[in-house]
């Protein structure tokens, strides 16, 4: 599934897309690209319209300028509706893309039809205080300096997957890794540490499915308990013997919970 658009507009975006029906939009994490998803739009794309892009910064989109905040990956997403000619779309986001599907329903909610928070922090956590700041950051930051995206895929993935991950997954979260530009790390890195509260997840309104695993040491499975607690109405899925990248280690399971969860809204 190599095949991919552009957005007109400077930044340019990529992504893909494949089938027909209402939009279903993924937004993947901090060291993915838009690839991460072809799993999910082979699967989704025979009942709906599933798009998967690249952030600026990523995979076959345009850099990121100096200046950049992280809340510009917001207009990335809405570059991509626009384009594609569509209103409204259910928004699929794991990590960091979690967090911008938050910060997407913040600024445009009459864009989102539904949530779907894959391994993410809530939208109203506080920035984290000065020291455990600079140590996330010199945790990832040091091995990309020190030897470039090679060292990082090293260095993190085992911290990404579960015990049971397989080696296709394994296999792709390293590509992944190694495919990370390292200036565009650096920026967004930067950015995403100065994020101030921008959601309340009590004043989320639209359905909202919450999906956590318990083997992932990044966004815990009591962090994502305590999200789905706070969304009016959302629905919790709980997985098994995966790590953080889940749809990549659990892919049939995290199929059938969002396809589960997506059916159910039809009608509504």
């Amino acid at each position: 599934m190599n095949e991919f658009k552009r957005t007109a507009q400077s930044p340019r975006i990529a992504y893909a897309e494949k089938g027909q029906g209402e939009t279903v939009i993924f937004l993947h994490g901090i060291g993915g690209n838009r690839r991460n998803w072809d799993g999910e739009l082979r699967h989704f794309g025979r009942t709906c319209r599933a798009v998967a892009m690249d952030f600026r910064g990523y995979g076959d989109s345009d850099a990121i300028e100096d200046g950049f905040e992280f809340t510009d990956f917001v207009s990335d997403v809405t570059r991509v509706l626009d384009a594609m000619g569509v209103r409204k779309a259910h928004v699929v986001g794991l990590s960091m893309g979690g967090l911008v599907a938050q910060a997407l329903y913040s600024r445009v909610p009459e864009r989102v039809m539904s949530l779907s928070l894959v391994a993410c922090r809530a939208a109203d956590e506080p920035m984290l205080p000065p020291v455990r700041r600079e140590a996330f950051i010199r945790e990832r930051l040091e091995p990309l300096r020190m030897g470039g995206s090679e060292a990082l895929a090293v260095s993190l993935a085992p911290k990404l997957l579960g015990s049971t991950a397989s080696p296709e997954a394994r296999d792709q979260v390293m590509d992944s890794l190694r495919k990370v530009r390292p200036e565009a790390y650096f920026k967004i890195m930067e950015a995403r540490m100065r994020v101030a509260p921008m959601l309340d997840p009590g004043t989320v309104r639209v359905p909202t499915l919450v999906v956590g695993s318990d083997e992932d040491q990044v966004a815990p499975l009591e962090q994502m308990r305590a999200l789905a607690a706070a969304i009016q109405g959302a629905r919790l899925k709980e997985i098994r013997g995966a790590g953080h990248l889940i749809n990549l280690e659990k892919p049939q399971e995290f199929q059938l919970a969002l396809e589960n969860f997506l059916t159910g809204l039809k009608g509504r």
